[in-house]
């Protein structure tokens, strides 16, 4: 936990994969020696060189002194959500689902789940509500939120946002992806401040989607904190990657980098 100049106080946590090739539970231990509170999981088992189920993850971070934020389901196949109708996308749908209820076993309180792959052919957007809207369902049955982050065709999302008024559906706030997009740069945060359910903070140099340590890039996070302190969120979810310059070093310290650099924003935000 971080106090800030306000005498906030702030809950860490940092996703349980940042860019290390390493059995998970020295990533974990990493994250725990770094002072970080919590830890964001990748829903799926791990395999080779280093094998595991994700059913053991929870455990794993617990023994280790950390909560869980939230679950994060694979994110490849979101764009058939929106190309086919409902009946062919129900093994997926059921599959999205069976994470909501691993979510409630686990007492994880969110899954953040994507709204597109990277590409979209042609599409009907009642498509994508009719499926959503069951997932959201799911998670008022679990009591989970179900998170969409804000990647690409950010207007689908605005648009599940405005049609789906379940109080477990909400969106993910990815401020790298934000600012990647000229209809991002923290409109959605503004415009739907209390569906946030779910955040990814990191930064980046405003040209590519880097993950970086947050302070490292370019983007207005001192303004992105005031912000999250208006909609009374204190919890800073780290989302980073290890550039290319850091493989050499420890991933301890930079998971340490990460905790130093979040600190440094608490303290020389505008009050």
């Amino acid at each position: 936990m971080i106090t800030d100049q306000n005498n906030q106080n702030w809950t860490t946590s940092m996703f349980s994969w940042f860019g290390y090739f390493m059995p998970f539970s020295e990533r974990i231990n990493a994250i725990a020696d770094a002072g970080f509170d919590g830890v964001m999981l990748s829903w799926e088992d791990e395999e080779a060189p280093n094998t595991i189920s994700r059913y053991d993850f929870p455990k794993l971070v617990r023994d280790a002194g950390l909560s869980i934020t939230n679950f994060h389901a694979p994110f490849i196949g979101y764009s058939q959500i929106w190309e086919r109708p409902l009946e062919d996308n129900r093994e997926l749908l059921d599959f999205l689902i069976r994470i909501v209820k691993d979510a409630a076993d686990f007492e994880v309180p969110a899954v953040v789940v994507h709204t597109v792959d990277m590409e979209l052919g042609d599409y009907t957007f009642e498509n994508g509500l009719a499926f959503f809207s069951e997932l959201a369902e799911a998670g008022e049955h679990y009591g989970v939120d179900v998170a969409v982050e804000n990647v690409t065709r950010q207007f689908l999302l605005y648009r599940l946002l405005d049609r789906i008024q379940s109080p477990h559906f909400g969106y993910c706030y990815d401020t790298s992806h934000d600012y990647m997009l000229g209809c991002g740069c923290g409109r959605l945060l503004q415009t739907y401040p209390d569906r946030l359910k779910a955040l990814h903070f990191s930064d980046n140099d405003k040209r590519v989607d880097r993950h970086w340590i947050p302070g490292d890039g370019f983007l207005p996070l001192s303004a992105i904190l005031q912000t999250l302190r208006t909609v009374n969120w204190h919890t800073l979810s780290c989302e980073v990657i290890a550039p290319f310059w850091w493989q050499d070093r420890k991933p301890s310290d930079f998971c340490k980098a990460v905790q130093i650099g979040l600190k440094k924003l608490l303290r020389n935000r505008e009050g």
